[in-house]
């Protein structure tokens, strides 16, 4: 087979597979952050406020300000929302969501994540890879179950526009380092490297796998004389990439910090050094059993039943990873050292996410989206050393890949059903870890808002409220009460009173009537009067109901229209 057939027969082949794999995510609902992305932005809404996505964090809609600056996802919703044809927010009324298809958006996730593949494919083969690299990395690259969390996903997005941006922007770069079309190959370096910084912050480890592609390149391939002769200063051309990704890097973090700086990160607390090492290596111990074998996968991962032999897993791993690049840099020749790229672009992909710094998350999933590419391209390139002098071998080696593809495959497909509504997704995640306190928050909404089934609503708020109890009994410092609790005990009191719990109700919300000496729950403190009252009228004791409507209306006048209406024709209906 030619190279150019064998090229586009690899590129068909990824297409095959990412649909296979992805199909069955078309039918998918709207789940978790998609909501506040999509359904309340408002501003993803309405073409006419394309340049505003550049100015505010992507969930400026959502609960509470956030700091997550990716405005070309934020574009890309509001294309396929346009494409949908998605209501603007004056043709539906926003205090409900408006009705749009998630279709469209799963399809363009889809072809986001076919397009990194294609991308990584492409890079390998201006790196030199042999064909069997080629195709067998970006094969499970494409196949892999850690990436449902991504595709499946709608806000997942992100993830992979940063990747289409980082491995764009190399092989953009690579063309200049090498002078076949500097000029072209700087630019568009540039570009892709703004495109993906605009898409998701973790992109900003571009430069470092740059340096180490350049590295790569200056010592392994050496520059074509024809292409160097035309080139008037051909050193500062090779590095001219290098140079502006660093500057381009620099001027990034210094608008983050500042005019693009909408909130504190959510990092959790720094833990001490010890612990946070410890805790790296054991993380990179999971990362290393769901590279092989990714089973079990949810949203919510930490480290608290994990056991302590994940770190010595970790630690083997680790020392397996800089063994192997060290003795493969060392070993000097082009296929050695492409060896050790992929294994320093998975470490240095892996290290922002490591646990090392302090992030919202011990670990997750869809961290591995980037890392993971490095760390399959070495395993093929190993592979194929191995089997390069065998037929039989290579026989062999391409077996196992379609065997590992073709499962691979059929777990992702099985992992995509969980994505397939909010109910599936916090369940799944629920039979993982059932001591996570924002799954059974989201559940209980889910079940309250969505489906009415106050049975389960009250059963995870609940459960909510227990686990938030024994975390302030852990923790002294905690406050005793977070603006989730007040919403989660009102919401609670609500659906007890909806499913005939009276008594329970006015145990839950009576106590609410205190946050009345805070002007900013002064609101919700009536709701929870006004509540009582209807419970208590509906037990039968007026005159408390009496008392409890009073309340209401001193703290917040404008429930006295409701509370004339639950009375009318009461005897005591005058007193309002």
């Amino acid at each position: 087979m030619s190279e150019s057939r064998f090229n586009w027969a690899v590129a068909v082949l990824l297409l095959l597979v990412c649909c296979i794999a992805y199909v069955n995510t078309l039918d998918g609902d709207w789940v978790w952050d998609d909501v506040s992305s999509v359904l309340l932005h408002r501003h993803v809404q309405q073409p006419s406020q394309f340049f505003q996505l550049f100015r505010e964090d992507q969930h400026a809609f959502g609960r509470g300000q956030g700091n997550f600056y990716r405005p070309l996802v934020a574009a890309s919703f509001m294309l396929d929302y346009y494409v949908s044809g998605g209501p603007s927010p004056d043709e539906y009324d926003t205090r409900a969501l408006p009705e749009v298809s998630p279709f469209l958006f799963h399809v363009t996730n889809m072809l986001w994540h076919y397009l990194a593949a294609l991308l990584f494919f492409l890079l390998l083969h201006q790196l030199g890879a042999p064909r069997f690299v080629k195709m067998a990395a970006p094969l499970v690259f494409v196949a892999h179950p850690l990436h449902t969390e991504a595709v499946a996903y709608i806000s997942g997005r992100a993830d992979m526009m940063s990747a289409v941006g980082i491995f764009a922007a190399l092989c953009f770069a690579v063309t200049a380092i090498r002078l076949e079309r500097p000029l072209l190959g700087v630019a568009g370096a540039a570009l892709c490297f703004v495109g993906g910084l605009l898409s998701k912050e973790s992109t900003l480890i571009y430069p470092v796998l740059l340096l180490f592609v350049f590295v790569y390149l200056v010592t392994s391939a050496p520059v074509d004389k024809d292409a160097k002769a035309n080139v008037d200063h051909p050193r500062l051309w090779r590095l001219l990439p290098l140079i502006s990704s660093f500057v381009i890097l620099v001027g990034y973090l210094v608008l983050r910090t500042t005019v693009l700086r909408f909130a504190e990160g959510d990092a959790m607390a720094a833990a001490p050094l010890s612990q946070r090492l410890f805790e790296t290596i054991q993380s990179l111990g999971v990362y290393a059993q769901l590279l092989f074998m990714p089973v079990g996968l949810h949203m919510e991962r930490t480290l608290d039943n994990v056991s302590s032999a994940y770190a010595l897993v970790g630690a083997l791993f680790l020392v397996f990873l800089i063994a192997t690049a060290a003795l493969s840099w060392r070993h000097g020749a082009a296929h050695s050292k492409r060896i050790a790229l992929g294994l320093m672009w998975f470490m240095a992909a892996w290290l922002p996410i490591s646990g090392i710094f302090p992030l919202n998350a011990p670990l997750a999933e869809h961290w591995m989206y980037v890392p993971m590419a490095g760390f399959w391209w070495a395993l093929a390139e190993i592979a194929w050393r191995v089997c390069q002098s065998s037929a039989r071998r290579q026989q062999v080696a391409a077996a196992i890949i379609l065997a590992t593809c073709v499962v691979f495959v059929v777990m992702t497909a099985h992992r995509n059903r969980d994505w397939g509504s909010n109910e599936r997704l916090f369940r799944a995640t629920l039979r993982q870890n059932p001591n996570t306190v924002r799954v059974h928050y989201n559940l209980a909404v889910t079940y309250d808002n969505l489906m009415q089934n106050y049975a389960g609503a009250r059963r995870h708020y609940e459960r909510y409220l227990e686990l938030r109890a024994a975390e302030r009994a852990a923790d002294m410092d905690q406050a005793i009460f977070t603006g989730d609790d007040i919403e989660v005990r009102l919401s609670l009191g609500r659906v007890l009173l909806e499913s005939g719990e009276y008594v329970e109700a006015v145990n839950v919300l009576a106590p609410l009537r205190q946050l009345a000496d805070i002007d900013a729950w002064r609101p919700t403190a009536a709701m929870a009067s006004f509540q009582a009252g209807q419970a208590l009228l509906a037990l039968g004791d007026m005159a408390q109901a009496h008392v409890f409507f009073d309340t209401a209306i001193q703290m917040h006048p404008e429930l006295t229209g409701e509370v004339e209406g639950i009375m009318s024709g009461m005897p005591f209906y005058d007193g309002y």
